[in-house]
């Protein structure tokens, strides 16, 4: 099984220029823990956790604080064609729980642990995970 077939896509991203309270309340309003965040040319440039950005509010609550200061720079990524299994292996060695899916250049998606936590639900017991279980 190949992670085009279980990513979330299109991946909700977020601008470099935006500051850490509006990636916070991004993810609290569509339910994530992570953002791939962009430049003006679409292109990935780092990524964001949301215990980052929580640790984050409580030190900075009503301060302008940019992305950059808190996003991963070097991002750990996946292709459309990568096996779950190597994508599953990529998260273990690199101890992260989500990558973002890159076809020609381009955030085309999003693989996270529990994407692949659901598809092994569903091959150890003959039935589809619920879509929204997490």
């Amino acid at each position: 099984m190949f992670v085009r077939t279980r990513m979330s896509s299109p991946a909700v991203t977020i601008r470099e220029d935006a500051d850490f309270q509006q990636a916070l309340q991004l993810m609290q309003e569509r339910r994530l823990r992570r953002l791939p965040v962009l430049d003006r040319a679409d292109r990935l440039v780092g990524i964001v956790v949301e215990r980052d950005l929580l640790l984050a509010a409580s030190r900075f609550p009503a301060s302008h604080v940019e992305l950059d200061d808190f996003m991963t720079h070097e991002v750990v990524t996946a292709t459309p064609e990568m096996t779950l299994t190597e994508a599953a292996a990529t998260m273990l060695e690199r101890r992260i729980s989500g990558l973002p899916v890159m076809d020609q250049g381009r955030v085309v998606g999003i693989i996270t642990e529990s994407d692949i936590f659901r598809r092994f639900v569903e091959l150890n017991t003959d039935r589809q995970a619920p879509l929204g279980a997490a």
